[in-house]
């Protein structure tokens, strides 16, 4: 079973939507491990996290106690990821009315995800990044991986 941050899946689906490449990331994080197992099986059981997860445990920018250092450099303001991913994450599983650590398919996941594309864009959309590109890489991944 998968430890997933719940916006992790939705960058996943994304890029895949989005045609990015599934390559190594230079941090040594495990995007595209993840990534690979969810496009095998969309349904793989998981666990919904908030903080540390299966992608971020190698990650050259995680301390020994499981905490980001990286910045995120995009906003107005210089951001901490982990503070912001971490209230990324929580608002996500309160508008879906799911449970930290609930464990549950990722294909059920993104079922919710479909159903409440809009808001769910709206929620997840940095400043400075464009909503449409977001949106429609959600959606062609969501096409990709057969979600209904």
């Amino acid at each position: 079973m998968l430890r997933l941050r719940p916006h992790h899946i939705l960058d996943i689906v994304r890029n895949i939507g989005n045609e990015r490449p599934i390559v190594p990331h230079e941090y040594g994080h495990l995007l595209h491990k993840v990534t690979n197992k969810i496009i095998t099986d969309v349904n793989v059981k998981c666990m919904l996290v908030i903080g540390t997860d299966d992608i971020c445990g190698p990650c050259r920018m995680l301390t020994k106690e499981g905490r980001c250092l990286d910045i995120l450099h995009q906003l107005e303001r210089q951001t901490s990821k982990q503070e912001y991913n971490d209230n990324l994450d929580k608002r996500i599983m309160t508008f879906l009315n799911i449970e930290p650590n609930s464990v549950l398919k990722i294909s059920n996941y993104l079922s919710s995800i479909k159903q409440n594309m809009n808001e769910i864009v709206d929620i997840c959309t940095h400043p400075k990044e464009d909503k449409e590109y977001r949106r429609n890489g959600l959606i062609k991944g969501l096409k990709i991986l057969k979600i209904e």
